[in-house]
């Protein structure tokens, strides 16, 4: 159209010319036609930008007929085919560099666009894979990635549900800056129908804004499911080893996402949960499989060590039985080898006393197994409860002939649970009485280190130390390498440390017995 209104503009020029006998004014009418020429090119097609270079060229040479004698007409209706064409060619030149430069922009803007799409997919799973290596329980995961997703592509609601035989055991749902109304006007009532189709079938569907009634619901597929359809929500499959656990339903994300750019980011965040279900899964086994091998441990220790003093208990009991008899009826008559003097009695008596005592502290380890020991803490002097420890192991270390040697330092008090402390350090000085033979020696040293504000316990034995190999697992509950023992003793001992925020090493590299050290901070 825009040709036809350029072709009767030039024409109009030509014939007003002629009708007002303006010839003398002519050229500057010819030079009118490189500006039709460029007008045709940057407006019209080719083909109109042939027609009208055609007409224009053929007026010039109309006028030249008509006046011949005009020699600068001549030359203009010469020249113009070449110079219109030259015009022609450089803005049709121009024109396409023009458009290929818009292409290009174009294509870099999408490139861009997809680009900055993938670098936020990126950033959204690296966030979510962060939060997943977190010590976060899965309700707590799950509330992070609701939070990530809203920031990263507006979506305000979802909920996680996870089956174990056809049971949901697991059931959470995130809510973000949704009003009560809203979110019942946003609830589906054909939710529990979709969630057992992505249960059965193990594919993800994503449920549109408009669709049938119950009787014939209809729902997407991923392989259906194109960008221009509008999604409601989607149903994602959770699944571990090939088999669906769980079901994650998301809000559909705002209109600047795709269906497409939805399922496959949040596919991939399906999985990352499957993961860390399959790790929770993983760990509850081990726990459990640790629990049972403990408790079968804690079952043949408890036995193991109630039935040796029970032995030791009932045998003197029974000698006493017999003595009993013999010294309460003198006119019975039995053997002097069944007769019992009152030393024999002492001695059995002590046993049984002894053996009660071992039973006890037995029943104390267990009961320190489980129960913290820093409820009540004061600031109390280290030196005072080391004392307080070899005061109670006299008996101990006077039968075997051990020699104590103390070298304490000046050391502030330190904040601790005096139960707690003492309980340690009389299972290390048993322990070290134990591994000694008669006429050891007990070293006990202490040291304060000002920089760090800590105080330090060695308690060295000249026994004959611990093998290498035992050392890693020294601390390990029910592990010993005593004939007797219950192997609780060191496990509690740096358990207590531990609440106290201290600890315990083992210096095992000596020529001659083993050390261990404790160390307390002052507050």
């Amino acid at each position: 159209m825009l040709t036809f209104f350029l072709a009767v503009f030039v024409l109009l020029i030509n014939v007003s010319a002629h009708l007002f006998q303006i010839s003398e004014y002519y050229p500057a009418v010819s030079h009118c036609y490189y500006g039709v020429i460029v007008l045709s090119v940057l407006y019209t097609r080719p083909r109109g930008q042939n027609i009208l270079f055609g007409i224009t060229t053929v007026a010039n040479w109309i006028y030249v007929f008509r006046y011949p004698k005009h020699t600068e007409s001549i030359i203009i209706a010469l020249l113009y085919p070449f110079v219109a064409y030259g015009v022609i060619r450089i803005i049709r030149h121009l024109q396409t560099q023009r458009r290929s430069r818009v292409e290009q922009i174009e294509e870099i803007n999408s490139v861009n666009a997809n680009l900055e799409k993938q670098v936020r997919d990126i950033s959204t799973l690296f966030e979510v894979s962060q939060s997943a290596n977190t010590n976060l329980d899965l309700e707590g995961l799950f509330e992070r990635i609701i939070e990530i997703l809203s920031k990263r592509l507006g979506i305000y609601r979802g909920a996680l549900h996870l089956y174990e035989n056809g049971k949901v055991v697991t059931s959470t749902e995130v809510v973000l800056g949704l009003t009560p109304a809203e979110m019942k006007r946003g609830t589906d009532n054909q939710i529990e129908d979709i969630q057992k189709q992505v249960l059965a079938s193990g594919k993800a569907i994503g449920v549109p804004q408009t669709r049938s009634p119950r009787s014939s619901i209809k729902l997407f597929e991923p392989e259906r499911v194109e960008s221009k359809d509008v999604i409601a929500f989607w149903c994602i499959p959770i699944i571990v080893e090939e088999n669906v656990i769980g079901i994650l339903t998301i809000d559909k994300a705002s209109d600047d996402f795709s269906a497409e750019d939805d399922r496959r980011l949040l596919t991939i965040i399906a999985s990352i949960i499957a993961q860390r279900v399959k790790i929770q899964q993983t760990i509850d086994a081990l726990v459990e499989s640790e629990r049972m091998a403990t408790l079968g441990r804690l079952v043949r220790t408890i036995a193991h060590e109630v039935r040796n003093p029970l032995g030791s208990i009932r045998l003197g009991t029974q000698l006493l039985q017999h003595s009993d008899v013999e010294f309460g009826a003198p006119g019975d008559t039995y053997s002097e080898d069944l007769q019992l003097s009152q030393n024999e009695i002492k001695e059995y008596t002590g046993i049984i006393i002894k053996e009660v005592d071992r039973l006890n502290r037995f029943i104390e380890q267990l009961l320190a197994f489980s129960k913290p020991t820093m409820e009540v803490a004061k600031q109390s002097d280290i030196h005072q409860l080391l004392e307080n420890g070899l005061a109670i192991c006299r008996p101990e270390l006077e039968l075997c002939a051990t020699t104590v040697i103390t070298q304490y330092s000046d050391c502030p008090e330190v904040n601790v649970n005096e139960d707690g402390i003492t309980q340690v350090l009389l299972n290390l000085f048993y322990n070290a009485i134990e591994a000694m033979d008669t006429n050891g020696t007990l070293t006990i040293q202490t040291e304060y280190t000002p920089e760090t504000e800590i105080v330090r316990v060695r308690i060295q034995d000249d026994g004959p130390g611990i093998p290498l190999e035992d050392i890693p697992m020294l601390f390990d509950p029910f592990y010993t390498t005593k004939q007797k023992g219950t192997g609780l003793g060191l496990y509690i001992s740096q358990k207590i440390l531990a609440e106290h925020r201290g600890g315990i090493e083992v210096d095992a590299n000596l020529e001659v017995g083993t050390a261990f050290v404790i160390s307390l901070p002052v507050h």
